[in-house]
C-alpha cells in the first residue's frame, strides 16, 4: 500500500544546491540513526538491493573508499529490501561502513532520492547540502565522482 501511494503521490524529491532529505534509518541491530548525524563530512549515500549485481560489485570500492577517506567521507549504504533480505546479504557482503535500512522499501527515504534505478548515489557536503546524484556503477566510478570533491 505504501508503495502505491508514493507511485499515486510521489514525494518531493531531493534537488542538487538543495538540503538532503532525512528519515530515522536502522542498524542491523535494530539501532536508529539520521544521516543528519553525520553531518561535518561528506556523505555518500548508496541505495542498493540485494538482487543488484551493480550493487555488489561496487562494495570493494566503497571498502576503499571509507579506508582512504576515512576523515572526511562517510559512507552510508541504504538497503531498499524488506529486513530478511537485507540481513542474508549483509552476511554475505560485509560492510565496514554504515548499512542500514528504512524498512519502507521503495516507499520510504529512496523515493525522496530515486533517479530511477540502483545503484543510486547521492554525495553531500558536510554542510548537508546536496552536491551530485548519479545512478549506475563501473569499476573505478566511485573514486572519480569522490575525487572530485574530496582531495586527499
Amino acid at each position: 500500500a505504501q508503495e502505491a501511494y508514493v507511485k499515486l503521490f510521489p514525494p518531493q524529491h531531493v534537488v542538487v544546491g538543495k538540503e538532503m532529505a532525512d528519515t530515522d534509518l536502522f542498524d542491523l541491530q535494530g539501532n536508529k540513526h539520521r544521516l543528519a548525524e553525520l553531518k561535518g563530512k561528506y556523505i555518500l549515500i548508496d541505495f542498493w538491493s540485494s538482487g543488484c549485481g551493480p550493487c555488489i560489485m561496487a562494495i570493494p570500492e566503497m571498502e576503499e573508499l571509507a579506508t582512504t577517506y576515512k576523515d572526511k567521507l562517510n559512507i552510508v549504504s541504504i538497503s531498499i529490501d524488506n529486513r530478511n533480505a537485507w540481513e542474508m546479504a549483509s552476511e554475505e557482503h560485509r560492510m565496514s561502513w554504515n548499512n542500514w535500512n528504512d524498512h519502507k522499501g521503495q516507499s520510504g527515504i529512496y523515493s525522496r532520492y530515486d533517479l530511477g534505478g540502483i545503484p543510486n548515489y547521492t554525495l553531500i557536503s558536510p554542510e548537508g547540502i546536496v552536491l551530485e546524484q548519479w545512478t549506475g556503477y563501473c569499476e573505478g566510478s566511485l573514486k572519480q565522482k569522490v575525487d572530485e570533491y574530496i582531495k586527499e
